[in-house]
């Protein structure tokens, strides 16, 4: 005789997780309500809208129905739902079927629910970026490509390679980053300098850090950083910025790759 669910996984109960048509659900909007939040307001980011088409709404959002509009409100998981609400326009347009966003219901005054909403978004322990690049160091391990990691991520390429880049730094510069002292664009543009210079340069970029914030900040650890060579490019990264140059750029790409064109 089969198991039931709660046999099979050795769970002490379970809830009902229901599924939820996006355009079934209601966002506040109204600033005076207690489940408002302004970042309703924020623009669709590609990198997640990219991996909900690909992989769905993995995380259930938290509904609760308003007895006096009876309305389903999103109490947290506004931005999955917005985002599957466009990945489902494009996937209509190129005929696929739509997704549902999975949700759990919970019951209570629209006090109670403003208490969930703060504590989903508050209570809750982001991974580092050293975590994130051993994660995708990993994938890497398992046969995934860079395009594969920015789809899982929900990041792009450029973000994958300059948080890859952090693995390949000194002790010294992944404390730095784990601070919160540098950054990892930062971070990736000391990876290709020797250790001892590495060092040298994450304590000027603390010294120049320290007292200053926002753009005052960011300003002075760029000046640390003006003597740093970029890091070269590969040849095979070269051709590929080749495909979509033009001009005097291109012109240069060729130059590199020992393809001018003779006068």
């Amino acid at each position: 005789m089969a198991k039931n669910s709660i046999e099979a996984y050795g769970a002490s109960g379970k809830t009902n997780v229901l599924n939820f048509q996006p355009e079934a659900l209601h966002l506040i909007a109204e600033p005076a309500h207690p489940l408002y939040d302004d970042r309703i307001h924020l623009p669709i980011n590609e990198a997640m809208l990219l991996n909900i088409m690909e992989y769905g709404v993995l995380e259930p959002i938290i509904v609760w129905k308003d007895p006096e509009t009876g309305l389903s409100c999103v109490v947290d998981g506004r931005q999955r739902v917005r985002h599957t609400l466009e990945a489902n326009k494009r996937l209509a347009e190129q005929g696929k079927e739509a997704l549902l966003v999975p949700g759990v219901v919970k019951r209570g005054s629209a006090a109670r629910m403003s208490n969930y909403m703060v504590s989903a978004n508050e209570v809750r322990q982001a991974d580092t970026p050293l975590g994130r690049a051993k994660k995708m160091a990993a994938q890497l391990d398992r046969g995934h490509d860079e395009s594969d990691l920015a789809l899982m991520f929900g990041c792009t390429i450029k973000t994958v390679q300059a948080t890859l880049a952090l693995l390949d730094c000194t002790q010294t510069v992944q404390t730095a980053v784990e601070a919160g002292q540098i950054n990892v664009t930062q971070a990736r543009q000391l990876a290709d300098l020797p250790p001892e210079q590495q060092r040298e340069k994450v304590l000027q970029l603390q010294q120049a850090g320290e007292g200053a914030t926002g753009h005052d900040r960011v300003r002075r650890q760029r000046e640390v950083l003006g003597d740093v060579k970029p890091r070269l490019k590969t040849r095979k990264e070269i051709t590929k910025a080749l495909n979509d140059a033009t001009g005097e750029y291109a012109a240069a790409l060729r130059w590199v790759l020992g393809e001018a064109e003779e006068s």
